[in-house]
């Protein structure tokens, strides 16, 4: 009963204090433990009504708990901190944040921190479209709620698994896990989770093209969201109530629905939200003729999107582009959005990947079920056997423990960096060919144009498109050409032959393949190296080294010029890249160099860069027992720099 009242009292704190800065003042005196949850609480409460004060209050409850040395109280905060990140559409600070908790979840054997932060993981993953790593994280979190007990957890794990099969088009058995999520709310009185099972709900009937029932569930949830006051579900219902209203083909009350999510979206920074009012306010617009606001819209949608990875977002931005301007009758751009909207789609949906989802989750209902036939034995016959059996191995058990112990956690550390190694791989080879399909989409989708409407195209449209079939096809080679590479480099299969070269004409022969990307770019490349400067390294290495940096300075220089800088320092030469383009901020740097924070990034004109080269780059240059290292600021240029030793 105390413990109730505690919780209670809590509560009523954070919903009594709207204003962060006054609640830490009215809570300074109360016990470490009281502070922490009291904010922890703030943090959930203010998730989307203010993200920027529910960190805050996150970090603040973190370091209180880092404090006192409470590692369940840490993986709490950390948590919750990533579900804010994650709100906002950041997840690559969501995905480090779950981490981080698991790992404090682990060290203080809490099992539903544990259980939420594999959760909060395989949502990440689901996101970004990879429902096979997705779902082997959310089963395993299912598995602590159900040991647990904890059926508001297990709640959030059903919604995530229907949610997978809802981005599979599997829609009956979506229906089937979030049918039995809001059963499990309705169980506990949890309203909030109950109005998320049913929006969800309403977004798969509404996929089924099931309207009218759609229509039923969203009336249904946009009085539970006001009578909760969760206002990213309310902007989540009423973009829905718009996606309704049009398909009805009542194109003024879907505008007004669509908008005011759209303010509202903007208001509590719901990023995810923000892109769907977009791209649903772009072809009302169309439908009213209304062509300028629905190219604003289009605007804000792309502009919006680069800065977000969510696979099942990217979909219905290119379906909806492609239907847009297909309605504009430019078939060129409508092709192009088409062949993403395909690409990314069979990516997603491939039988593959359903195939394995559904065995999944049939081993982990067999599981399940085995569980609960075991439970049945123990009041048999068979229990009392097992009970002498029991004492008999209990000796053994306690004699060879310590041994077992300390191989276990030997074991244990080299499973967990097999696995995260696996999970890296799978991330870094998923991107790779995710970035190859869009070159190829360019050089099909363009090359059937010239192919179609050759005697239509004036010919400077079929130079422009020549020269975009060209670029692409550059881009698929260079990028096939670094995954050849480093392939062969992580094989083995490169030896290091270092030999005595000429670095003037080395530099000249690696950038001959830049000149004509270059010279469309209006961009001046030049080479500052002393003509009788030698150096002894292997020309392979070094060659794809100075190629992979200077064809990123190219990608984000839009103007201006690219240097090649080579002088003497300390006993080693020294190699400046240096670039008058956009440059990048601390946190991009941060991840540069590194396989785990592998990331997907755009030039600027569109081109896509991977980070492969700059892998290579790096371990090139190691293994001349060199350094690499960038140094840029936004939109002051990068330099990027290595150093390779003589002697």
């Amino acid at each position: 009963m105390k413990f109730f009242l505690i919780i209670a009292f809590n509560f009523s704190i954070v919903f009594a204090q709207s204003n962060l800065d006054s609640l830490i003042k009215s809570i300074s005196t109360k016990p470490d433990t009281t502070r922490i949850r009291i904010l922890t609480d703030y943090c959930w409460e203010f998730r989307s009504k203010d993200p920027e004060k529910a960190i805050k209050s996150g970090y603040l409850a973190f370091n209180l708990a880092e404090k006192i040395n409470n590692k369940s109280l840490q993986a709490k905060a950390i948590n919750l901190i990533g579900v804010v990140y994650r709100n906002l559409g950041n997840f690559d600070k969501a995905l480090s944040n779950y981490k981080k908790a698991l790992q404090f979840a682990e060290e203080a054997k809490d099992s539903m921190q544990i259980a939420y932060s594999y959760n909060n993981i395989g949502g990440i993953y689901r996101l970004e479209g990879n429902n096979k790593l997705a779902l082997d994280y959310i089963l395993q979190a299912l598995k602590f709620f159900e040991k647990i007990g904890d059926k508001k957890g297990a709640a959030f794990c059903t919604i995530n698994v229907g949610l997978i099969y809802r981005n599979q088009e599997s829609y009956l058995k979506a229906l089937e896990y979030l049918n039995y999520t809001s059963r499990l709310r309705d169980e506990i009185n949890d309203k909030p989770g109950k109005a998320l099972a049913l929006n969800l709900i309403a977004e798969v009937y509404f996929a089924m093209n099931e309207i009218n029932v759609a229509l039923k569930y969203y009336k249904e949830v946009e009085d539970l969201y006001h009578e909760v006051d969760d206002k990213k579900g309310l902007a989540s219902v009423w973009n829905g109530i718009g996606g309704v209203y049009y398909l009805k083909k009542d194109y003024n009350t879907a505008l007004e629905y669509r908008s005011k999510a759209l303010e509202l979206c903007i208001r509590i920074k719901y990023i995810e939200g923000e892109i769907s009012s977009y791209n649903g306010l772009i072809m009302i617009y169309a439908m009213l003729n209304r062509f300028d606001k629905a190219e604003e819209n289009l605007n804000r949608a792309k502009k919006s999107i680069s800065n977000i990875r969510a696979a099942y977002l990217e979909l219905n931005c290119y379906k909806s582009w492609s239907e847009y301007y297909e309605l504009k009758k430019d078939y060129k751009q409508a092709l192009l959005y088409n062949r993403e909207y395909i690409a990314l789609k069979d990516s997603v949906l491939s039988q593959e990947n359903i195939e394995l989802v559904s065995s999944m989750e049939a081993a982990y209902k067999s599981e399940k079920m085995a569980k609960e036939n075991s439970l049945l034995l123990k009041d048999n016959e068979l229990q009392k056997k097992q009970r002498n059996y029991f004492l008999i191995i209990a000796a053994l058990v306690l004699v060879i423990g310590a041994i077992l112990y300390n191989r276990y956690r030997a074991m244990k550390v080299v499973s967990d960096k097999y696995r995260e190694l696996n999970i890296v791989k799978d991330k870094f080879f998923r991107i790779i060919a995710h970035d190859l399909r869009t070159p190829f989409n360019t050089i099909l989708g363009y090359s059937e144009i010239l192919k179609e409407d050759f005697n239509d195209l004036i010919d400077e449209e079929k130079l422009s498109l020549a020269s975009d079939i060209h670029e692409s096809a550059n881009q698929s080679f260079l990028l096939l050409e670094n995954l050849l590479v480093w392939s062969q480099a992580h094989s083995g299969s490169i030896e290091f032959k270092p030999k005595k070269m000429n670095l003037l004409n080395l530099i000249n022969e690696s950038i001959s393949v830049h000149k004509t990307t270059a010279r469309s770019k209006n961009l001046l490349l030049e080479i500052n190296c002393p003509s009788d400067l030698e150096i002894v390294a292997d020309e392979q290495m070094i060659t794809t080294v100075i190629r992979n940096l200077v064809s990123n300075s190219i990608k984000f220089t839009e103007t201006g010029k690219i240097s090649v800088i080579v002088t003497r320092l300390n006993g080693d030469i020294k190699f400046i890249v240096r670039d008058t383009g956009i440059g990048m901020d601390e946190d991009t740097k941060s991840k540069l160099f590194k396989l785990d924070q592998y990331i997907t990034y755009r030039g600027t004109r569109g081109e896509k860069g991977t980070g492969l080269g700059l892998l290579l780059c790096k371990e090139f240059i190691e293994k001349h027992d060199g350094k690499i290292w960038i140094e840029s600021e936004i939109n002051k240029g990068s330099d990027c720099i290595f150093t390779i030793p003589t002697g």
